[in-house]
């Protein structure tokens, strides 16, 4: 496996190519929002619009300022921001024009990489694209390109003939597309691996151990004391011989990776049999390589949010009995479907019928208040109770246990525990997020690292766009009090 020295400097490396980050390299790579005037709903938000110098784009106006007081489904207020810019009263079901106009101004350019596994788009690329996004079309899309722009363009069927809804495949093309559209290929690594992300203290006179000359990257150290080194390997063929390593030093990190890497387990005796599937990659994967094999055993199904319903969807389309195991009540008010319009997501609302008793379909059976408590390898299953009741036994196709996934941070120092707001503890989107500054998305605990996106508990892409404002904003004032 061949190996490089650390001798490539940039001034920002992105860990992930997800929505989030390619947004982050539109700001990076030049391109400007700029108010083209217009009227916002929100009276307090519009007085401050219109008293805003015309000539500065959105990034060098005061965030804070211009955020404060705003609601909605985000956590941070710049993502709010952003968003009610970009889609004004968008929860109020209306699809109104944006207020921001872009314009490409390449002496703003900042160096920088995108560091991906996959191809641009992330966790999207490896979705089934025959699916429904949740959100809408217009919901799903990055600055500066409208989906409806990009569905025109291609010849793409419109999207509101599905409840305004994209389908998986359309989304993870139009990423795809735009990335090359907005001449951001130059800054994406696809199949770049990333296994460590550390602090390094040093001076520019820190030299190789084995040529003994001074390390190129470590004479751009500048103003900082340490410098981020990124290490990892990238792939150039399909053998393990094409595997080479790479490193970055930079002063800036952002960790765009997202939450779905790891998918949660049970912890139960049997869970990782070969029949024992963890996601809807593996599903799809297990149910078409198997569509003429005959079986009367069901495909069991374990968890009550979308990725079950989902792979319920995926089994019953392939005429598979499914037997559906969730701890909840059918009526528990916590339920993902309870908060989704019936006209919108009908699929969905079927599901939930089902698990109600309202909608039968003989090829499904549910077991609400159950949970797995054992997988045996003659692929036997075994349920009970959540109360501790009788257990009830029953062959199995395959198990499909879908309840959620958590990040993988294993190429930061302990999981990046440090970061989370409940400091020490695993980092989890809904549960303990990294702990930013609301408005730089500067980690609290870290100089120099950001964080974006789901990880920071923006879990919808409109609003995790929004810390590509903050952090272009944070790198612009950082710059311009070192030239001071």
């Amino acid at each position: 496996m061949p190996s490089s020295a650390c001798s490539q400097y940039k001034d920002v490396v992105i860990v992930g190519n997800g929505p989030s980050a390619i947004s982050l390299s539109v700001f990076l790579s030049g391109y400007r929002p700029y108010f083209k005037g217009g009227t916002h709903s929100n009276c307090y938000l519009n007085e401050k619009l219109q008293k805003m110098s015309p000539k500065k784009s959105i990034v060098e106006q005061d965030l804070s300022f211009l955020s404060e007081g705003l609601e909605g489904r985000s956590p941070n207020p710049v993502g709010l921001l952003f968003d009610t810019l970009s889609r004004p009263d968008a929860d109020l079901g209306v699809e109104n024009p944006s207020l921001l106009e872009w314009k490409f101004e390449k002496e703003h350019a900042i160096d920088h990489v995108v560091l991906g596994k996959g191809k641009a788009g992330g966790a999207w690329q490896s979705m089934d694209g025959s699916m429904q996004t949740l959100s809408f079309a217009n919901w799903m899309e990055l600055p500066s390109l409208s989906f409806k722009e990009w569905q025109n363009s291609h010849h793409r069927d419109e999207s509101h003939a599905n409840n305004g809804r994209a389908t998986i495949a359309d989304v993870r093309r139009y990423y795809g597309d735009f990335v090359e559209e907005r001449g951001l290929g130059s800054y994406f690594r696809d199949q770049y691996v990333v296994t460590s992300v550390q602090k390094k203290f040093y001076t520019n006179k820190d030299v190789d151990s084995e040529s003994g000359e001074v390390e190129p990257c470590k004479c751009k150290y500048k103003n900082h004391s340490f410098l981020w080194e990124v290490r990892g390997h990238c792939f150039h063929g399909d053998i393990d011989a094409d595997r080479e390593e790479f490193c970055y030093c930079t002063p800036n990190v952002v960790i765009a990776t997202g939450t779905f890497d790891v998918p949660n387990k049970l912890s139960i005796t049997g869970e990782n049999l070969p029949y024992v599937l963890h996601s809807l990659q593996e599903v799809e994967h297990v149910l078409s390589n198997n569509k003429k094999k005959k079986s009367q055993d069901p495909v069991v199904i374990v968890g009550a949010g979308l990725s079950a319903a989902d792979a319920i969807i995926m089994a019953l389309k392939m005429k598979r009995p499914v037997v559906h195991v969730f701890r909840r009540g059918a009526n528990d008010s916590q339920l993902i479907f309870k908060k989704l319009p019936a006209a919108i997501y009908p699929e969905y609302h079927n599901i939930h019928s089902m698990m109600k008793g309202k909608t039968i379909n003989p090829l499904y059976k549910a077991y609400p208040n159950h949970s797995l408590v054992e997988l045996r390898d003659d692929n036997h299953v075994l349920i009970q109770t959540t109360s501790g009741g009788d257990i009830l036994s029953m062959d199995a196709f395959c198990v499909a246990i879908l309840i959620g996934a958590c990040p993988n941070l294993s190429f930061l120092p302990d999981n990046g525990k440090n970061l989370g707001i409940i400091p020490r503890c695993a980092i989890d989107s809904k549960h303990n997020p990294i702990h930013v500054d609301p408005y730089s998305y500067q980690c609290v605990a870290e100089t120099g690292l950001y964080s974006m996106g789901p990880l920071v508990g923006d879990n919808f892409v409109r609003f995790g766009l929004g810390g590509s404002l903050g952090i272009t904003n944070h790198l612009l004032l950082t710059k311009n009090k070192q030239i001071q």
